[in-house]
């Protein structure tokens, strides 16, 4: 273990880069705020692959293509002076053959959604590289539970940290004016375009909506994005605005935020929702309830139906299972009723003063419980038990 508590602690991080998602959005945060606060913390970035534009961070980072970062992060690996902190890897077969020809000593894995993905059968994997780890993070009580309840990892070894967001968001405030004085009501999905996320169902609840007032404004892109324009092209009340880098602009956009998601570990584009004052509309399931109490600081619609969607091109799997958030059991994966949902989202454009005060307790629930700064506070102490001497 490290030894010297009051010399800096040296944490390498392995994280994928390329893509646009909450993982991402969140370490770049976090890197940016603890570098900020000048912590005893030592940062060291590796990735695998090309680093996408909208994640500049003040540090290097080190691609892991290049041989000779590679074997800088298996020495970090094997060594006992140093934190490796892995993001989403905990079901990565490659990563497994890589532990399984190394010594480890201070690895901890985040696991903020990949084992969803993986099947039960190939539990072993997920388990074999628990075992080589230190620590598991789970960024939801809902991720412990598939954890433990799929994948019979011990349960002691979880310890569960929600994401931050930055708070010190500047919201503009002729936006929120200009969300009132709108004639049209404007809801918006923002976020990856594939399998889990069900935005087909709220795009065939945009049929029994296509007479009234209300627009859908769809940020993202992914593996699903030409099924889903080609499932909207009749609707002209739904609109593709593509792969946006600044979720928080987006947000001025909308009245209302829809996710309709199947799974969703946690769903850090509520808190990111939440922090610009937009009241959101989400799927009854997984990680969500732990952000979004019902009838309080948001709404829920809890998915009933089958799932109407089958596997396209290199869209991610339907998960297996999802977690009920009413007793934290498995159970089968379904989605929302579209026309349930088109009349939860009729009835909430009638009622302005009900989304603002969900919005206004939404903020208040961020700025308590999911802020950059509590999670910088916690993963550093997190760091810190690790490095101390036993």
């Amino acid at each position: 273990m490290i030894n010297k508590l009051d010399s800096d602690i040296r944490v390498c991080h392995f994280v994928g880069l390329s893509g646009v998602g909450g993982v991402q959005r969140n370490f770049v945060e976090y890197i940016k705020f603890d570098i900020m606060q000048n912590t005893k913390c030592r940062h060291k970035v590796y990735t695998n692959g090309l680093v996408d534009s909208q994640y500049e961070l003040p540090i290097s980072i080190y691609n892991i293509k290049n041989i000779k970062n590679l074997f800088s992060l298996i020495f970090n690996i094997v060594s006992s002076n140093e934190i490796v902190h892995f993001y989403n890897n905990l079901s990565s077969p490659r990563v497994a053959f890589l532990l399984l020809l190394l010594p480890t000593s201070n690895l901890i894995f985040h696991e903020r959604g990949s084992s969803w993905n993986l099947p039960s059968r190939y539990g072993f994997i997920l388990r074999f590289i628990s075992w080589k780890s230190e620590l598991i993070l789970a960024n939801s009580r809902a991720t412990k539970t598939l954890l433990v309840k799929k994948f019979y990892i011990t349960e002691s070894k979880i310890k569960v940290l929600h994401n931050g967001v930055d708070t010190q968001v500047l919201i503009n405030k002729q936006h929120l004016k200009n969300r009132k004085n709108n004639v049209f009501f404007n809801i918006g999905y923002i976020g990856r375009l594939d399998s889990p996320k069900g935005v087909h169902v709220l795009i065939e609840a945009m049929q029994y909506l296509k007479d009234k007032k209300i627009n859908l404004i769809i940020a993202g892109d992914g593996p699903l994005k030409e099924h889903l324009m080609k499932k909207s092209k009749n609707l002209s009340n739904i609109k593709f605005l593509g792969r946006v880098n600044d979720p928080y602009a987006f947000f001025d956009k909308i009245s209302l935020l829809i996710v309709p998601s199947i799974r969703e570990p946690f769903g850090n584009v509520c808190i990111e929702a939440g922090i610009c004052r937009v009241p959101i509309l989400a799927s009854n399931i997984d990680g969500i309830p732990e952000i979004i109490n019902n009838n309080y600081n948001g709404e829920l619609i809890s998915p009933k139906d089958p799932i109407t969607f089958s596997k396209i091109g290199k869209s991610l799997p339907l998960p297996e299972y999802v977690v009920d958030p009413a007793n934290q059991e498995l159970i089968k994966a379904m989605q929302i009723n579209p026309e349930e949902l088109a009349d939860k989202i009729l009835l909430l454009s009638t009622l302005p003063q009900t989304l603002a005060k969900y919005a206004d307790r939404m903020y208040d629930n961020i700025l308590k419980n999911f802020s950059i700064a509590s999670y910088s506070k916690k993963i550093h102490k997190i760091y810190l038990d690790l490095a101390r001497v036993k």
